[in-house]
This record gives C-alpha cells, sequence and structure tokens, in this order.
C-alpha cells in the first residue's frame, strides 16, 4: 500500500515485521491490520503472505513492511520485528535474529532456545484465554508491539481494527479489549 501525501525525510524510519505462526493463530489478519494502520498515517506500506501446505494447523508467515520512504520490494532477508506464535516458527525463523531484533514471543508455546535483550516473552494463549477470546492472541501481541516500538500510533490500529471488523460487534469488540489489553504490556 501506498500513500503519495507522505513527508520524505532525512532520516528515513522502516520496520521489516516477521509475523511467524501455524495457521489459524491469525497471523494473516495480524499482517493486514499492521499494513493497514501504518497507511492510515501515510506511510508507505507492504504485506506478503506465505501459507504453508496446510492452511489450519500448517505453518504460516507474512512479512510486512512500514516506511517513511517509497519501498521497494516486500521482501526482506533480515527483519527488525519478529512476532512468533508457536514454537516451529520461532525455530525456522530464529536464525534471522540478532541482538538489536525485538522479538514478541508467545512463551504459552514457545520455549526460547536462544534468548536476547530484546525478547519480549508473553502467554499470549493463555490472557487471550483469560479474555474469553483465545483467538484474540495475535491481537494483544499487536499491542505489545505498538507499545514497544511506536512505528504506528494506538488510535491508526483502532482504525484498522474497526474497518476490519465492521459490522461484527461483538468479534470487534473483544478484538479492541485484547489490543488494549496488549499496550498495558508493552
Amino acid at each position: 500500500m501506498k500513500n503519495s501525501s507522505l513527508q520524505i525525510t532525512d532520516s528515513p524510519v522502516e520496520e521489516k515485521i516477521l509475523i511467524a505462526g501455524f495457521g489459524g493463530q491469525g497471523v494473516m489478519l495480524l499482517g493486514k491490520i499492521l499494513a493497514l494502520s501504518g497507511s492510515k498515517e501515510d506511510k508507505f506500506t507492504t504485506y506478503l503472505p506465505s501459507y504453508g501446505a496446510e492452511m489450519r494447523g500448517g505453518t504460516a508467515h507474512c512479512f510486512v513492511r512500514i516506511s517513511s520512504q517509497e519501498i521497494a520490494s516486500p521482501i526482506f532477508e533480515f527483519p527488525t520485528t519478529f512476532l512468533f506464535f508457536n514454537q516451529e516458527s520461532f525455530d525456522k525463523f530464529i536464525k534471522k535474529a540478532n541482538d538489536k531484533s525485538l522479538m514478541i514471543v508467545n512463551n504459552s508455546l514457545i520455549t526460547p532456545s536462544k534468548k536476547t535483550s530484546n525478547m519480549k516473552e508473553i502467554p499470549l494463549s493463555e490472557i487471550a484465554a483469560e479474555l474469553g477470546s483465545p483467538k484474540t492472541a495475535n491481537i494483544i501481541a499487536l499491542g505489545v508491539f505498538v507499545k514497544k516500538t511506536a512505528v504506528i500510533k494506538p488510535a491508526s490500529v483502532r482504525e484498522a481494527i474497526k474497518e476490519i471488523f465492521n459490522g461484527k460487534t461483538s468479534i470487534l469488540n473483544s478484538n479492541l479489549k485484547a489490543f488494549e489489553t496488549g499496550l498495558t504490556y508493552g
């Protein structure tokens, strides 16, 4: 996505986000919300999904870029941020992380083999279940990401969530509640 009214600055800001989990954890939905949120702030965004062999239960990941300047390619080798939702995804992509990479890890389902000072371990699945909506672990992680990075504003994310869940009041409300909960964990 691109919005041409963006002011280009001397110091570009770019976030390269890899979201990974298994089908059914809302990996692709989270990527769409991030890209939409960035575009609401007149930033350049890309979203590139990648599915495993199976949809539900198989591995899934997506790449999201949010930048203050035009983006040449949606693909990148080394993410600046990782959002990991299951062990298999963590094991597959951890080698792309460095000590500066922010990692938001669902430690309800992941036992990290490598830890860094920028790793934020949160029992996302457990928190989502406590909120009464187990499928919102992804949105809780989104709140953590927004609070930790300030790449996008919470108001932009709320707008994107409302747009995506328009007309689905109970789902909208549970996702907004999950987002606010994630902000407190950031």
